[in-house]
């Protein structure tokens, strides 16, 4: 691992939760935004929000950051059946070892679907902590215009995503994983830093299980598409338009339900043309402008009343 990655790894914790080792970072900050829980895309971890933290801190007195189960520097059990459900347990319970009450939802890709499912519970007044605002990055949150890439298709195929993830190696996942960003590149040492990220605690070895997330967002879209649209929290999607998973013709299908207002204070925000899959690695400085200017009104609201 580089020098960046360990201290990254020195900076954080683990926690047992629901019987696994979960990585953690909790800081304090010096802003007075309340706490925002950071919820990372797949395959990656909370290191893509490395960017971003130090105005994060700025802004909030609490920022929360994790490997869902599965990725970064947490356990990855092979033998195990990885749900959207079990990462939501997993961030509630977390948050509430860590007395947070309420929080702010900052969410990337796979992390949208997990903050969705809270924000189900949430809307049943079944979650442990209040949710003060949502905000969202590219995500295949809509079936009808997420583009899935061949290797995510591969490990969803019965035997052979088990030998796409036994033989996946650094050359495949850099060709792979560099199609998914805009001009802005991961630089050498960052790939190396994503790949050892993923790699740890033989961690690609559990990529065809992990996969399921994707057969998850089919079933259960009338549950977490419905969160959205039956919500009564703000909700803000930021989007990188250079983007193949998640190509322009999302905006469409999200100005959609925002026309037919069943998404109450829903709106979505794009970003400079060149933006991919990651704003938050490729745009932080552009992410975290759009987050803090739609959070504002709300924090003036509150302090208000």
């Amino acid at each position: 691992m580089s020098n960046t990655l360990i201290d990254w790894q020195n900076k954080g914790n683990e926690k047992w939760i629901d019987d696994h080792k979960i990585f953690y970072i909790f800081e304090q900050g010096e802003g007075s935004a309340g706490t925002v829980i950071c919820l990372h895309g797949f395959p990656t971890s909370s290191y893509d929000w490395k960017k971003m933290l130090p105005d994060l801190k700025k802004e909030f007195n609490q920022i929360l950051l994790l490997d869902f189960l599965g990725f970064g520097f947490s356990d990855k059990p092979v033998h195990y059946t990885y749900t959207i459900f079990k990462q939501a347990d997993i961030v509630e319970n977390l948050s509430f070892s860590l007395q947070i009450t309420s929080a702010h939802l900052l969410a990337h890709d796979y992390g949208d679907t997990v903050a969705l499912e809270l924000l189900a519970r949430h809307n049943f007044h079944e979650l442990k902590f209040e949710i003060n605002s949502l905000t969202m990055l590219n995500g295949g949150i809509f079936q009808e215009t997420h583009k899935p890439r061949l290797s995510q298709k591969l490990l969803l195929i019965p035997v052979i995503g088990y030998i796409t993830s036994q033989v996946f190696n650094y050359p495949l996942f850099v060709y792979g994983f560099g199609e998914i960003f805009g001009e802005i590149k991961p630089t050498q040492e960052d790939y190396q830093d994503f790949w050892s990220l993923l790699c740890y605690n033989n961690g690609h070895a559990a990529s065809y299980k992990v996969i399921n997330f994707l057969r998850e967002r089919k079933k259960f879209k009338e549950r977490w598409v419905g969160a959205l649209k039956q919500t009564q929290v703000k909700a803000l999607f930021i989007y990188g338009p250079a983007d193949p998973v998640n190509p322009p013709e999302f905006i469409s299908q999200f100005r959609q339900i925002e026309t037919k207002k069943t998404v109450p204070g829903q709106t979505i925000v794009s970003l400079s043309p060149d933006v991919g899959h990651y704003p938050q690695w490729e745009s932080p400085r552009e992410v975290t402008r759009a987050f803090i200017t739609f959070l504002k009104p709300l924090l003036m609201f509150v302090t208000e009343t």
